[in-house]
C-alpha cells in the first residue's frame, strides 16, 4: 500500500497533552526466548503525529531503527521528459537520516499499486521499451546526484506494489523485462545499492500472482514484499497466521533474503481487530521473525503514527475506495495516535525491540 509521507517536513502543530494508555491496565506479553537482534534491520516509517518530524522521529528512535523509507512517484521527479525536480526539497532533506546514522530505503515507484506513474511523454510506450528504459536511467542518475554522500541507500525499489496493477502475461513479461534491464544498469552504475521490486503477500503472492512474483524475483538482490493480513473486506487475519505466512514466505523463495517493505495490522472494529489485538499482532511478528533469523533480513512497519482525516480523505480519493474497513484500515495503522499518545502497540513494541538489543 502506497501511504506517501512527506518525512522530513519540520513544523510543529499543537496538540493535546492526554496522556497514553499506560494507566489502562494493558500488560505487555513477555517476549518468549527473544534472540539478539544482530543480522536484521528494522525500520518504522515516521508519519509524524501532531508534534512535526522532530518529535515523532525522536520517538522513532526509542524503539532503535535502523531503517526508513523514501517513497517518490517517476512523474513526482521527472515533470516533462529532461525536467527534474526535487519534490518539496525530500532529496535534499533526508540528509537528515545521514546525519543520524538511519539507512534510506528508496522506493521510486515507475508503478504504485493502483496507477502506472512513469512521465505522460511516456505515455503508450512499453516498460521494457527503450524510450522508457533509457529515460529511467537517465532518471535515476540524476536523483543520485541530489542524494548527500552521507546517506546511506539500503535499496532501491523499483516499483511498488506492481502486482495491483499488471494483468496478464503480456504485462508481467513486460514489467519484468524491464525491471532486469533497470537491475542490471544500476548494477553496474551504482553497484553498492541492492534492487528489489515491491509486491504484496496476501493479494499478489498468496492471491493468484506467486509465480509472475518469483519470475521477477530472478532479478532482484533482496526479495521486497509488503504484508497487510488482510482479507478483501479489509478485515484482519489473528495475529498468530504471520507465523504460516512467514513459513510460506520462506517456502516460496528459499535461499533467498527477504525484505518486509511495509507490515502493518490496524486497530478499527471495522477491521475488525482492536488495539489489543494489534499489539498482539507485533508480539507474533517478533516471535516468527526470530524463527527465521538469516531469511527475513529487515522489517519496515507502517508506520508510527496515526494519520489525519484530511490525509485519509486523499488517500480514499486516490485509491478509489472509501469502505468502512477500508477507511478504518488506514486511520488506525499507526503505533501510536495523531496526538502522540501511545497505543499497546507501542509499548508492546518497545519491549519487543527492548529485549533484542535495538534500543
Amino acid at each position: 500500500m502506497r501511504f506517501t509521507i512527506c518525512c522530513i517536513v519540520l513544523f510543529l502543530i499543537g496538540c493535546s497533552d492526554s496522556t497514553g494508555p499506560e494507566e489502562s491496565g494493558y500488560q505487555v506479553i513477555p517476549p518468549e526466548n527473544p534472540q539478539s537482534h544482530q543480522g536484521r534491520i528494522f525500520g518504522i516509517n515516521i508519519s509524524e503525529g501532531c508534534e512535526g518530524f522532530l518529535a515523532a522521529f525522536d520517538v522513532a528512535q526509542e524503539a532503535g531503527i535502523q531503517v526508513a523509507e523514501l517513497i517518490l512517484a517517476w512523474d513526482q521527479i521527472e515533470t516533462s521528459e529532461g525536467v527534474y525536480e526535487d519534490p518539496w526539497g525530500t532529496l535534499e532533506a533526508i540528509s537528515f537520516y545521514g546525519n543520524e546514522d538511519v539507512e534510506v530505503l528508496l522506493t521510486i515507484s515507475v508503478i504504485n499499486t493502483v496507477k502506472r506513474t512513469v512521465p505522460d511523454y511516456l505515455d503508450g510506450y512499453d516498460y521494457s521499451s527503450p524510450e522508457v528504459t533509457d529515460a529511467f536511467e537517465n532518471m535515476i542518475d540524476w536523483v543520485m546526484e541530489q542524494i548527500s554522500p552521507d546517506v546511506t541507500i539500503a535499496a532501491l525499489a523499483i516499483g511498488n506494489e506492481v502486482d495491483c496493477l499488471l494483468d496478464g502475461a503480456y504485462q508481467w513479461n513486460d514489467y519484468t523485462s524491464f525491471f532486469q534491464q533497470a537491475s542490471s544498469w544500476i548494477h553496474q552504475n551504482h553497484p553498492d545499492i541492492p534492487t528489489g521490486v515491491k509486491c504484496t503477500v496476501t493479494g499478489g503472492l498468496f492471491g493468484g500472482e506467486t509465480g509472475e512474483i518469483q519470475t521477477i524475483n530472478q532479478y532482484s538482490d533482496v526479495v521486497m514484499l509488503n504484508y497487510y493480513p488482510l482479507d478483501s473486506e479489509f478485515r484482519v487475519m489473528d495475529p498468530s497466521v504471520i507465523h504460516q505466512h512467514f513459513n510460506q514466505m520462506a517456502d516460496y523463495f528459499p535461499g533467498r533474503k527477504i525484505w518486509m517493505t511495509e507490515l502493518g495490522y490496524p486497530s478499527g472494529p471495522n477491521c475488525n481487530s482492536s488495539e489489543t489485538m494489534q499489539a498482539e499482532f507485533y508480539h507474533e511478528m517478533f516471535t516468527a521473525w526470530d524463527d527465521h533469523i538469516g531469511v527475513i533480513e529487515l522489517v519496515l512497519i507502517d508506520w508510527l503514527h496515526e494519520a489525519t482525516p484530511e490525509q485519509v480523505e486523499e488517500w480514499e480519493e486516490y485509491y478509489g475506495l472509501s469502505s468502512p474497513g477500508f477507511v478504518e484500515f488506514l486511520s488506525t495503522l499507526g503505533l501510536r495516535n495523531y496526538d502522540h499518545t501511545d497505543k499497546y502497540a507501542w509499548i508492546q513494541l518497545l519491549e519487543e525491540t527492548d529485549v533484542r538489543g535495538w534500543n
